[in-house]
């Protein structure tokens, strides 16, 4: 995905968000102008959030403080419920507001709805902002700035936007990176740098850094920066490397142990969760199928193996036709769609795979398209229940070579 694909997403997202505030804004007024009504208040006073606060400070508030001032001295219940300045408001309440058996009961369910419109009125004091900020991006900011508690982004975005980021006065205290082994070094010191420093020292108290080492480092196609400068090393990795205490999990829960059993003398003591052991779809057999997982040898097709259009550009029309084959047989035997992905180690094999299912399948109602088609670095980090991969090469080995 591009880098404008990335921002555009992001910024997408925060408008959305934005969008559901005023939405939520006119539930709230709404809500304030049924309260003005049974209060006999004009009903005006839910034209803004500003005009909200006034009511509530002269009208809701007020009559609350003089009904506690009255009903808490007598401690009879029939004449609190009679005295509850809100009655009409909570009306429709599925149950009878007050019991009248008992003071301390109705007591607090009384004061249970008046911590209802309390809120009511906090949301709105907090969404008020949004009405003097008109433009979107204005709004957006201040949503990011002020009110988001946890805010998600890409490092890509992290290192476009950050002077943006700084000059909004963006502040937070904890950083976690997901996927950190696949994270250029320097592209992760730079979410660590979107604020300005208090008193010369940041405030950032906590980094936590999730990925996996053992798996795909980060991409540099500069074979020199890459081998001789190991700028393929993650700052997970180096640290790793350099005996900085980590957690390392023990457990998999994603494949059958027989599929994980190929995979597990990577790691230390990996073991299975229960639910790969125990649960019915792995305990059942796949239809249409000898094995839980096989390797097939694909011969040269129509006279050809591997084929290589423009340098590096690695294609196995053969391995195309075979993988996009054994899809549609998945998917006439009723295999979803989306629980099946086709994954391969050359980008030039990716494009030729979706040009045959394009051909093939797409437009057929009992095929459809996989759930994915890319590269398996593209699917670092994701999973489905079905995974086809073509590994493309038959003149070298290639990529499989690497562990």
């Amino acid at each position: 995905m591009g880098e404008q694909e990335l921002e555009s997403e992001e910024d997408y997202s925060r408008a959305g968000r934005v969008n559901a505030m005023l939405a939520r804004r006119l539930q709230l007024l709404a809500e304030v102008e049924r309260l003005a009504r049974s209060l006999g208040v004009p009903e005006d006073v839910a034209y803004t959030c500003e005009t909200a606060a006034h009511f509530w400070l002269l009208h809701v508030l007020s009559r609350w403080e003089r009904f506690v001032a009255t009903a808490a001295p007598s401690r009879d219940a029939a004449a609190m419920a009679a005295a509850f300045p809100f009655k009409d408001f909570f009306s429709d309440a599925p149950a009878p507001l007050f019991s009248g058996k008992s003071f301390d009961a109705d007591m607090e369910r009384a004061r249970g709805c008046f911590r209802h419109l309390r809120t009511m009125f906090q949301e709105l004091e907090e969404i008020r902002p949004f009405e003097l900020l008109r433009g979107q991006a204005d709004r957006v900011n201040y949503l990011m700035s002020k009110q988001a508690r946890i805010v998600a982004m890409t490092c890509t975005h992290a290192a476009l936007k950050r002077r943006e980021f700084v000059d909004l006065a963006f502040k937070y205290d904890n950083l976690v990176m997901e996927e950190a082994a696949q994270i250029l070094e320097i592209e992760t010191f730079i979410p660590m740098l979107l604020q300005r420093n208090e008193d010369g020292v940041s405030r950032l108290k906590r980094v936590c850094l999730i990925g996996d080492h053992h798996q795909l480092p980060p991409v540099v196609k500069n074979m020199a920066f890459q081998k001789f400068s190991h700028l393929d090393q993650s700052l997970f990795a180096r640290f790793v490397r350099l005996g900085t205490p980590y957690v390392e999990l023990n457990a998999q829960g994603r494949a059958r142990p027989s599929i994980a059993n190929l995979y597990n003398w990577r790691y230390r003591c990996l073991g299975d969760l229960p639910n790969v052991r125990e649960s019915p779809e792995f305990q059942m057999a796949n239809a249409g199928f000898a094995h839980e997982y096989q390797f097939v040898d694909v011969g040269e097709y129509m006279g050809q193996g591997e084929s290589e259009p423009t340098p590096y550009f690695y294609q196995n029309l053969g391995e195309a036709e075979y993988v996009v084959s054994v899809f549609c047989f998945m998917r006439l035997l009723g295999y979803p769609a989306s629980k099946i992905s086709i994954l391969t180690t050359y980008n030039g094999q990716k494009h030729l795979i979706r040009d045959v299912i394009e051909r093939r399948c797409a437009n057929h109602p009992a095929l459809g398209r996989p759930q994915k088609v890319t590269t398996v670095d593209k699917f670092q980090g994701q999973q489905n229940d079905y995974v086809l991969l073509s590994l493309v090469r038959s003149r070298v080995v290639g990529h499989v070579r690497d562990v």
